[in-house]
């Protein structure tokens, strides 16, 4: 486990914690049974929805950093022509260079596909969406060389799961 996951699983067990005391905390605390206060009721039910939005946002802004989106302009020093069909990717070249821009330009024969990349630990690196009729692209720059395995990650047909293709990314 990198130090990455290892921070985002703490500060979700951090924030699960903390809701597991309020929980007890307001348990003990309604334990006698007195008539409700609707006023109160409602101030307590707002204030509760703003400590829920805060903490929601405290788990968006430390996470949202290490999404794993491709790094990079709109434009790639290597370009790599790809082209989905049931059941297989074409790509063209298949070997590219580590520390340079790669932009993946994608297109779909038949139908809507989702282009999925992940290294060859099996993590997900990056991925795009790719509809017949339209040019998607994907810029990302890979900073390990190895092989690659793409994989189609939305249901295209019976054949799906096989659907799996591979290029090469060298030392530059």
């Amino acid at each position: 486990m990198n130090s990455t996951a290892i921070l985002i699983a703490a500060a979700y067990g951090a924030v699960v914690i903390a809701g597991l005391v309020v929980a007890v905390l307001l348990a003990i605390s309604t334990r006698g049974r007195r008539p409700t206060d609707p006023r109160r009721l409602a101030e307590r039910e707002r204030a509760w929805l703003f400590v829920v939005i805060a903490v929601l946002l405290a788990l968006l802004f430390a996470t949202i950093w290490f999404t794993p989106y491709g790094h990079g302009s709109t434009n790639g020093d290597v370009i790599v022509n790809v082209r989905a069909q049931q059941f297989a990717w074409t790509l063209r070249p298949s070997i590219v260079p580590a520390h340079k821009r790669i932009e993946f330009r994608l297109t779909s024969a038949d139908v809507n596909h989702d282009f999925g990349i992940y290294d060859d630990r099996g993590h997900f690196v990056a991925q795009a969406q790719v509809m017949p009729g339209k040019a998607q692209i994907l810029v990302h720059t890979f900073t390990r060389a190895g092989r690659y395995q793409i994989l189609c990650l939305e249901f295209c047909g019976p054949g799906h799961a096989l659907m799996q293709g591979s290029f090469e990314v060298t030392r530059s």
